[in-house]
Formats: C-alpha cells, structure tokens, sequence
C-alpha cells in the first residue's frame, strides 16, 4: 500500500484482543513518526494445542510502525 497512497484510507476489523492490547503502544509509535507514517500490518500466525488435545490455530493482525512516510497521504490515521 506505501506505492499507492492515493487509494487512500481503509478500515480494518478485528476481533483480536492481541491488537486491541496493543493499540496504546501503537498509538505511541504513530505519534513519534509524524504524520503520514508508513506502517506494515501483517498477520501471524499463532498455532497451539490446548491441555484437552485440541489443535488450535489462528493468524492475529500485527502493525508496526516503520518510520514517516515522506510525500505522501496528509491525514493517514489509526482509526479505533
């Protein structure tokens, strides 16, 4: 998405309380990049298996903020 700012601004929904946790921290990162700030979101993948014997596996959504994103996107937001 860093070559196309110009698609502008989307919505990502999550039920993960892994992200949710995170969005403090997250905020934080924002603020110190400046705006617009280039992030990657990516999901990972978490696999375990329970004390009852179940397999469980699931990818949760990661954003890590990789610094300020020059020229592009006034206005690029973290939306909560």
């Amino acid at each position: 998405m860093s070559d196309l700012p110009e698609a502008g601004t989307f919505q990502l929904v999550s039920t993960s309380w892994e992200l949710a946790e995170s969005l403090p921290s997250l905020e934080h990162a924002l603020n110190e990049a400046g705006d617009p700030a280039l992030c990657v979101l990516r999901y990972e993948l978490v696999e375990f298996t329970t004390r009852s014997g179940v397999e469980v596996s699931y990818r949760k959504p990661v954003v890590e903020v990789v610094g300020h994103l020059a020229g592009g996107q006034e206005g690029v937001r973290l939306a909560a």
